[in-house]
């Protein structure tokens, strides 16, 4: 049996991924074979389909750090052929081993999760590591005493896949939502998917200055970099900044004031675990539960394999919105 995959080769130095023809014996090994049926493109995937970075550390190999399907074959019996499973996330697929980028994946039976009942492969997938890293920053805020009745709460790149769930997740539970971003022509989408206000990147904080006017009681950061040190900078009195991700840059250059002044606290979030090992979060995410995203069908959409490296460089080139998902033929 014979189907496409796209693997990434380090040629002399260079980072080049190319759709190629595989067999089950050309995968790594594992206990469960599943056909893949949607696979989601994070920020991390397009990386690592485009090169840009170094993501991955093993050559060549399969991107892909998600991917959901139907089981063909399982050597575990806690699944059988006709099983619908996804795998997300943990240190590996897709950057260590290979992932969810192929017709079929090939994976050791204690990374794989059954997608719940209610829910079908192509929403596990929509939502998948970007809305569970959302709910995991909304479980924090509210952990932390960042309630609705604090204030405004801030999400930067407002448009991007695991902030659009955040705004989403944030704007059901009753808060302000203020989206930050630079796409003047996505405002429509944004309060579609529930922002009260919008504001431009170099609306986050009024000036320079170590500690501007106390703006948001709490905020979710995509981005990092300038954005995020604005972000610290005009928090209020205790607030709360969740971030986890780097698309301005991985690097922080900002000022102890706002942490010794007024007592603001940044933790980071870490989204990736498998879904065996997910808690409330993912729990709270699913059919029935007060993180369950409302417009999962307006902020995720479906591209064909064979788009994926095209649109891998608009994801780079910050050209896209929402949350893309492969469709396997």
């Amino acid at each position: 049996m014979k189907f496409k995959a796209v693997r990434l080769y380090n040629e002399d130095g260079r980072r080049v991924s190319r759709m190629v023809e595989q067999s089950l014996d050309d995968l790594d090994p594992g206990d469960v074979v599943i056909q893949s049926k949607f696979a989601a493109v994070n920020y991390k995937d397009a990386r690592a389909v485009t090169g840009v970075d170094k993501v991955i550390t093993r050559y060549p190999c399969i991107p892909g750090v998600e991917v959901a399907g139907v089981v063909v074959e399982s050597k575990d019996p806690t699944f059988r052929a006709g099983d619908v499973v996804t795998v997300q996330g943990g240190r590996d697929f897709g950057m260590r081993r290979d992932g969810g980028y192929s017709e079929y994946v090939r994976v050791p039976a204690e990374w794989v999760g059954r997608v719940p009942e209610g829910t079908d492969p192509f929403e596990s997938v929509a939502m998948g590591l970007a809305a569970y890293t959302s709910a995991l920053a909304v479980e924090e805020l509210l952990n932390r005493g960042v309630t609705p009745d604090k204030g405004p709460v801030l999400v930067t790149g407002g448009t991007g896949g695991s902030s659009s769930f955040a705004i989403d997740m944030l704007a059901g539970l009753g808060y302000h939502v203020v989206a930050s971003t630079g796409k003047a022509a996505e405002h429509a989408y944004l309060r579609n998917i529930g922002a009260s206000e919008i504001v431009g990147r170099d609306g986050i904080a009024g000036g320079g200055k170590p500690l501007e006017d106390q703006r948001w009681a709490g905020a979710i950061d995509a981005v990092g970099g300038k954005p995020l040190d604005q972000l610290l900078r005009s928090m209020q009195q205790r607030g709360v900044v969740c971030a986890f991700g780097n698309a301005a840059s991985e690097t922080l250059n900002t000022s102890i004031y706002p942490f010794i002044l007024r007592g603001v606290t940044l933790t980071g979030i870490n989204g990736n675990h498998p879904v065996p090992e997910r808690g409330s979060a993912w729990t709270r995410m699913q059919p029935g539960g007060d993180l369950r995203p409302r417009h999962i069908r307006t902020i995720a959409y479906t591209i064909a394999f064979d788009d994926l490296k095209t649109h891998c460089d608009k994801l780079i080139a910050s050209g896209v919105r929402g949350r893309a998902v492969v469709k396997f033929a």
